[in-house]
């Protein structure tokens, strides 16, 4: 059965989310990006981390790559074996900065992975097993 404590929870919750705001990606300096692979400017940047929460968190991070609109698609689409191999290139890539980042501060490999699942929740790297 649900009671009263719950109902104040969950509006004490929905009160929070409506105030954080949200973080995107402006236009102001769209004309100085460059992109990655072609080295053309005005790029879109590029949440390596997909879904509401990851985007969020990539933006937050710098989980991100300049990259031009063409290719933005077809990252995004995520269907050619290309976008595919390069998705998962980024992700890992990423993944090990932050969790050499940690390391350089500290703490152990395994303490810093478990650090990673918390915040996106899922493991690129093949090489390294969460406990």
């Amino acid at each position: 059965m649900i009671d009263d404590k719950y109902y104040r929870y969950a509006a004490e919750q929905m009160e929070r989310a409506s105030r954080e705001k949200k973080k995107y990606n402006g236009y102001k300096d769209k004309p100085e990006r460059i992109c990655f692979y072609t080295g053309r400017p005005y790029a879109e940047r590029h949440e390596v981390f997909p879904g509401r929460p990851n985007r969020q968190i990539s933006i937050e991070y710098g989980f991100q790559v300049d990259i031009c609109p063409e290719k933005h698609r077809e990252l995004q689409d995520n269907i050619t074996p290309w976008a595919k191999a390069e998705n998962q290139k980024w992700r890992s890539t990423y993944e090990r900065a932050y969790i050499d980042r940690l390391m350089d501060e500290g703490e152990r490999e395994e303490d810093a992975l478990q650090s990673w699942m918390r915040l996106i929740g899922r493991n690129y790297i093949e090489e390294l097993i969460p406990r």
